[in-house]
């Protein structure tokens, strides 16, 4: 399945905005609050929520099962999904319509908490994956039986990968080409993740490290990891990853772009949001230099640059250099400027305490 684009009406942050999707890397950029999660959340709980295809009364099925995944997703005071909807002065409606390459969803939400369902044509054909910017390797153990018995703060997200992470390695052919997407992460990591029981482990030569005890940044490559290799990460799915920069070191990055363009090469779908500089940066090259690129590492990449100042807009582009609103790129300009600047001021103090040093002598 690809979510080919989609049209959002009043929808939390995002007051009015339209989307031309890439079936490869979709990058979302912006300041803080700009809805980057919040649009990216919105998408996965609509596929997560679509029924299988031989389903009788779809409509309906999907509308029992969007309304407890928006809640379960965004966690709104009371689960009232009413929340969601852009806060204005009495009564609104948020419309959503998303078009996928198997059909078209659409659906109401009011101040009220009316969900209706217009059309729930798509059907999925691969499964829908949330990683959250904050890993969850460290946490899996009894994490779903506590989020499933107890009022956690987590939202849904991070039970739903915990799930998907307790599947089992894949067997066979599909083993081999999950290697090949793995062995450079594995590589990363010095050795294999392994789960064992309840727990997971990051095994190697000099044996079994607890995966609480390994580095943040490497857990979240070890989640990935594990994902490719127990078949979560296959060709039609759609993976969603919150700020997969977090807690990573900056030499790392150059790897998380190429482990997402080989991921869309291999026909997944990728919605990617982040304040890295370098991670857009590098795969802005992979579109400017394209031809440089192998094809295992080929992919469509997309960047879309959302504002909430002064009215909801959205810049789209192939590359960074076609937002001219970013952000990104004006900060580390400004940065630059700043240190040309500081560098400026010390060689002329410098230059006059030699000037006075002189005349002194």
């Amino acid at each position: 399945m690809k979510i080919l684009g989609a049209d959002i009406r009043k929808f939390t942050v995002l007051k009015q905005a339209s989307f031309d999707f890439s079936p490869g890397v979709n990058v979302f950029i912006g300041k803080n609050g700009s809805g980057k999660s919040h649009l990216m959340k919105l998408l996965y709980a609509i596929i997560k929520s679509l029924p299988p295809d031989q389903t009788t009364d779809r409509a309906r099925i999907f509308q029992q099962e969007l309304a407890k995944k928006l809640a379960g997703v965004f966690k709104p005071d009371g689960q009232a999904i009413s929340r969601l909807v852009t806060r204005t002065t009495g009564r609104a409606k948020a419309t959503i319509s998303v078009t996928t390459d198997s059909g078209k969803i659409a659906w109401r939400l009011t101040t009220l908490g009316n969900l209706h369902v217009d059309s729930v044509e798509a059907s999925m054909s691969g499964p829908a994956i949330f990683l959250p910017s904050r890993e969850t390797l460290a946490m899996y153990e009894g994490f779903i039986q506590a989020y499933e018995t107890r009022e956690l703060s987590f939202d849904e997200t991070y039970r739903d990968i915990c799930v998907l992470l307790s599947g089992s390695p894949l067997l066979g052919p599909r083993l081999a080409r999950a290697r090949s997407l793995a062995e450079p992460l594995e590589k990363i990591l010095g050795g294999s993740v392994r789960l064992t029981g309840n727990r997971f482990y990051l095994t190697s030569p000099e044996g079994n490290l607890e995966a609480h005890l390994v580095a943040e940044g490497h857990r979240k490559l070890a989640s990935l990891t594990h994902l490719v290799l127990n078949g979560s990460l296959l060709q039609n799915s759609v993976l969603f990853w919150d700020e997969p920069e977090a807690n990573l070191n900056p030499r790392l990055v150059s790897v998380v772009a190429e482990i997402l363009r080989k991921l869309a090469a291999f026909g997944i779908q990728i919605f990617v949001s982040t304040h890295d500089y370098l991670l857009t940066s590098e795969l802005s090259m992979a579109m400017e230099f394209s031809e440089l690129f192998p094809m295992a590492e080929s992919a469509d990449i997309r960047f879309f640059g959302l504002s909430v100042s002064p009215d909801f807009t959205v810049q789209t582009g192939n590359t960074l250099a076609d937002l001219t609103d970013n952000d990104l790129v004006g900060e580390f300009a400004d940065h630059y400027d700043r240190q040309s600047e500081f560098m400026r001021r010390l060689l002329n103090k410098q230059a006059g305490a030699s000037s006075v040093k002189g005349e002194r002598k």
